[in-house]
């Protein structure tokens, strides 16, 4: 008689599991969600949280910290100018830190702040020349890096995982109030 870890079973439907691994499965209740649906959201942000640190890895040698870039990338972004606000929201910071990183910026040469005509109380954020050549590095290592990762997949995978990112987006953006 063969070694338990290694008799296939089947049971509710599901394929056989063969190996040293099945002995140490828990089965999984009727109608319990599947463990790796349950875990999407831990890998999003996984795969998000990976990407973000290997881009800023390679980013290093600009002498740019991840929330500059990520800043720079926004203002990029704006086609013209973009608030501190929408740069706070966005980043998900406080508005002090999000003064701080813009006095900082201005300091080095990279954004300048101009008045939002109507409205004395806010500044909106627009690159310099300077930040405009250091975007160019900046989208040159995130474009070779998107094509890296995303090399692994073929077309018809990526506009798939992008579109059904996207809904999920909307989703999420349809359950706020």
């Amino acid at each position: 008689m063969p070694p338990a870890a290694s008799i296939a079973t089947r049971s509710a439907g599901r394929p056989a599991v063969r190996g040293a691994r099945a002995a140490h499965r828990v089965p999984r209740a009727a109608g319990a969600p599947d463990a790796s649906i349950e875990s999407l959201g831990v890998l999003v942000n996984r795969v998000a949280k990976a990407w973000r640190e290997e881009l800023d890895r390679r980013l290093r040698p600009l002498g740019l910290t991840r929330v500059q870039w990520q800043a720079l990338l926004l203002i990029a972004r704006a086609n013209g100018a973009i608030t501190q606000r929408d740069i706070a929201e966005q980043l998900d910071i406080g508005a002090p830190a999000t003064v701080a990183l813009v006095d900082r910026m201005e300091r080095d040469g990279l954004v300048e702040r101009i008045a939002v005509p109507g409205d004395r109380r806010r500044n909106a954020i627009r690159a310099t020349a300077s930040s405009r050549r250091l975007m160019t590095r900046i989208e040159s290592a995130a474009g070779t890096l998107r094509r890296e990762i995303l090399g692994g997949l073929t077309p018809a995978e990526a506009q798939t995982l992008h579109a059904l990112l996207t809904k999920a987006r909307a989703r999420i953006e349809a359950l706020r109030p």
